[in-house]
Formats: structure tokens, sequence, C-alpha cells
């Protein structure tokens, strides 16, 4: 019978064995501990990189809320520089409109009539003057009834004078045309 000393194997096998499970117990914690080390440098970076996003946004976020300060600056400009515009429109087609009704006073006026005072109160007007017949002075309020500057003319008051002489009131409202205030509201909407 054979005989075979299997000791030279076995301290073969037990050495095999000995260093895979040395490498198993040092390479896994070895490769643990560098990946490990691996993410924790990622998410420094990761965490590194997200600061910078942060901070350029911060920056960003003052840039553009001092760009809104600046919008909102110009916009209460010009909102004032249209107030003032509209204001200034309404001043020139106010005093358009006291020249058409000079205009038309003195185009219109018989010449047996004569006016002694105009005055204006929140858009409403008050005529005053003299005259010697009182179809004049009817004729005159039709025919500054018909113009289209005025409105609501009525003859307030008509007394006999000293002599022949007829002192009349006539009150009438200042219109404004149609279109100017079309106009003025299209360009307070913007």
């Amino acid at each position: 019978m054979l005989q075979v000393n299997l000791l030279p194997w076995r301290r073969v096998q037990g050495r095999k064995r000995l260093r895979f499970w040395l490498n198993v117990t040092v390479l896994f914690p070895g490769l643990l501990l560098a990946g490990s080390w691996i993410c924790a440098a990622f998410l420094a970076q990761h965490q590194t990189l997200l600061l910078q996003h942060v901070a350029a946004l911060k920056l960003a976020s003052q840039a553009l809320s001092l760009q809104q300060r600046r919008v909102d600056a110009a916009s209460a400009k010009v909102k004032e520089q249209m107030a003032q515009r509209l204001i200034s429109q309404q001043k020139a087609q106010r005093s358009r409109d006291y020249l058409q009704l000079l205009t038309l006073l003195a185009e219109n006026m018989p010449e047996e009539l004569r006016l002694s005072e105009l005055t204006e109160h929140q858009n409403h007007l008050t005529l005053k003057g003299e005259g010697r017949f009182y179809h004049d002075i009817l004729a005159f309020g039709e025919t500054l009834a018909a113009s289209e500057l005025l409105g609501d003319v009525s003859l307030a008051d008509v007394r006999q004078q000293s002599g022949l002489a007829l002192s009349f009131t006539l009150k009438m409202q200042l219109r404004q045309p149609p279109d100017v205030l079309s106009a003025d509201k299209q360009e307070a909407r913007p």
C-alpha cells in the first residue's frame, strides 16, 4: 500500500486559507475605508460647489433687487411725468377752450349787448351783461347753446335797469370735446 504524506499539502492549503482570510479581513476594510474617503471627498467637493452656487445666487439676487429698485424708481418717475403731461395737456386744452369761448362770444354777440362779467367756477360759466332788447339776449343765448363748446345754456336772470337797459345773467357749462377725454384716458392707462 501506498502511503502519501499529506502534511506538506495541508500546510500549503493552510497558508492559502490564511492568505485568503488575511486578504479578506485587511482588503475589505481597506477598500471600505478608501471608498468612504472617496465619498467624503466627493461630498466635500459637491458641498463646495453648492456653496459657490449659493453665493452666485445671492449676488444675482442682490443685483436683481437693485435693478428692481431702479425699475421701480424709473416707473414712479414715468408715472409722475405722465401725470404732469396729462395736467399740462388739460391746461392747454382748457386754454384752447377759453380762446374758443372768447372767439365765440366776439363773433356772435349782437351789437346792442355788452358783457360786464365772465366768471368760471368748476367748469360752470356765468356771463353778466346789459342789452337793450330782450330778443337779442334770447338769440345770443340760443347761439351759445348751439355751439359745441358750451352746454346747458340757460338765461338765469333778466332785470330792467334804469332807462331802456336790461341786465341779464346767462349760466352755462363748458364742455370738453369727447376726443380729448378719450385720448387722456388712453394715455393714462399704460
